[in-house]
């Protein structure tokens, strides 16, 4: 993994290439204005909860494939990491925090990408 702006790209390597060398990025939105301090030249791209959503239906994958423990116990870590972040979000927003189940399988909202927004935001 290489940091390629710092908190919001990463260039991810790709195995079973063609090259070791060959990479893909994972892009994170980045917006500006007094919640993002720091931040500047805005971007659209996607959000932390989005990107462990994909590594939890990864895990359950392989869990069918070949049961293990460790990939059961990996997938629930995930998943608590899911809902601490929606609760993050339901914190910063004023909003009612999701249920463990909502936060990781919930309609999130294409605006902010968050479960238990009604699309108020980002107007």
């Amino acid at each position: 993994m290489k940091e390629i702006d710092p908190g919001h790209i990463y260039s991810l390597q790709i195995i079973d290439g063609r090259s070791y060398e060959v990479y893909s990025n994972l892009v994170f939105v980045k917006r500006v204005g007094d919640k993002y301090p720091g931040n500047t030249l805005p971007h659209s791209g996607t959000n932390i909860q989005e990107v462990l959503r994909a590594c939890i239906a990864r895990l359950a994958y392989l869990d069918k494939q070949i049961p293990d423990g460790a990939t059961q116990e990996a997938k629930m870590h995930l998943e608590a990491a899911v809902w601490y972040l929606e609760l993050r979000a339901a914190k910063r927003h004023d909003r009612t925090p999701p249920k463990l189940q909502e936060a990781v399988n919930g309609q999130t909202c294409t605006k902010c990408g968050h479960v238990g927004c009604k699309g108020e935001c980002h107007e």
